[in-house]
């Protein structure tokens, strides 16, 4: 290689280390104003054809192995078993502040509460995704729309098909893939003060197409939560309710497909929000 080229390309290289090594909150590309670029961010996943209709996606059915075997991974992922999933439809994207606009507009669901200055709602953008929502918002928007809150392991399944550990596949989470936190030592975001538009991360896609599986907001699924997840054992009561994918305020270690939360009842933090699903 020349001396010239050589001493080109370590010099963008510094740039562009100088330029993310410790990134002020402010400064971070808010991709709820332009989508990300991820041109080699992660290598091309094998997309599967999948049926589309009214937003939502037709994930087959198949048969997986759900859960984590890395002796790193929280007890709440152990131990793995196999699980078979029907067909279903998935919403492409989160639910968003547009669409529950609308549901509230027309008397079927009630406003979110007012948790925090980061909830959606009343922020005039119809394309961030809804957030402080609780669970019985969620469930009822869903029904609503003739649809329901997706069961864990569809949800699971959704994301992970061919066993990724993350919806686009092996690459570490990036702002240039997902919105999370820039890593899980800090709590500044890939996106500032607000979650990204829905579906500004193209490039993080799952296997099926579907989109902002991981960061942005975190999903209720319709499954009480328990602490170990057996096959074909979802409690049929609880305290709480699973959600699953991490937030723009969750780390990025929570982005991996088999990452597991909770919510109780009155849970409608600005990271919480929905996705719907509907039976074939």
């Amino acid at each position: 290689m020349r001396l010239g080229v050589l001493l080109a390309i370590v010099a963008v290289s510094s740039v562009a280390l100088a330029q993310t090594a410790d990134v002020p909150e402010e400064e971070v590309p808010d991709a709820s104003v332009a989508p990300p670029l991820a041109s080699g961010s992660a290598a091309p996943v094998a997309r599967p054809h999948v049926a589309s209709k009214d937003g939502m996606l037709l994930v087959p059915g198949g048969r997986f192995t759900m859960g984590s075997k890395a002796l790193t991974a929280p007890p709440n992922e152990r131990p793995t078993h196999d699980e078979t999933v029907a067909s279903f439809w998935i919403d492409k994207t989160e639910v968003t502040v547009g669409a529950y606009h609308a549901c509230v507009d027309a008397h079927k669901c009630a406003p979110p509460q007012k948790t925090s200055g980061s909830c959606t709602f009343d922020m005039g953008e119809p394309e961030l995704p809804i957030n402080c929502v609780r669970w019985a918002d969620a469930d009822t928007y869903c029904r609503a729309m003739s649809k329901r809150l997706p069961r864990e392991t569809e949800w699971e399944y959704a994301a992970r098909s061919a066993g990724n550990k993350y919806p686009w596949g092996s690459a570490p989470p990036s702002c240039a893939l997902a919105a999370t936190l820039l890593h899980d030592a800090t709590g500044r975001r890939c996106t500032g003060q607000r979650p990204a538009k829905v579906g500004s991360y193209p490039a993080g896609a799952s296997a099926f197409g579907v989109l902002d599986l991981s960061g942005n907001v975190e999903e209720w699924t319709s499954d009480w939560y328990a602490d170990r997840a057996l096959a074909g054992s979802a409690p049929r009561s609880g305290s709480s309710h699973v959600l699953r994918g991490g937030g723009w305020l969750s780390a990025p270690s929570a982005a991996r497909t088999t990452s597991r939360d909770w919510g109780s009842a009155v849970e409608a933090g600005p990271n919480v929000g929905v996705r719907c699903a509907r039976s074939t």
